[in-house]
């Protein structure tokens, strides 16, 4: 997170050390995981707290709305394959009826 390597931490460690004395020490590392287990804490809330805004938004809402709208898309598509294919077998049903009645002309004038 902050990029900060071994040798880092050490020269920290030194200085504080020297600035704090041994006695200090402790009480002070204490009181820094102390406040940093609380920045983790308010991070973990707040990061909680924004994924429940979002999930909240009505963003599902969209998503729901456009699953509904390709649904009603798709639906319209079968529709119009259902109806070409109907208006072909009526063509084509309409042809063989003129067929035969032409057949029948033909073999009534015969």
């Amino acid at each position: 997170m902050f990029d900060i390597g071994f040798w880092e931490l050490l020269v920290i460690a030194v200085v504080l050390l020297l600035v704090m004395g041994p006695e200090r020490l402790p009480e002070v590392a204490k009181q820094a995981a102390f406040l940093v287990r609380k920045a983790r804490q308010g991070m973990y809330r707040l990061r909680a707290e924004m994924q429940h805004e979002i999930d909240a938004t009505p963003f599902a809402d969209l998503d729901k709305a456009r699953q509904e709208m390709t649904d009603f898309k798709n639906d319209i598509k079968q529709f119009g394959r259902e109806l070409a294919d109907s208006a072909e077998q009526d063509v084509a049903d309409h042809g063989a009826d003129e067929q035969n009645a032409k057949k029948d002309r033909v073999d009534d004038d015969s």
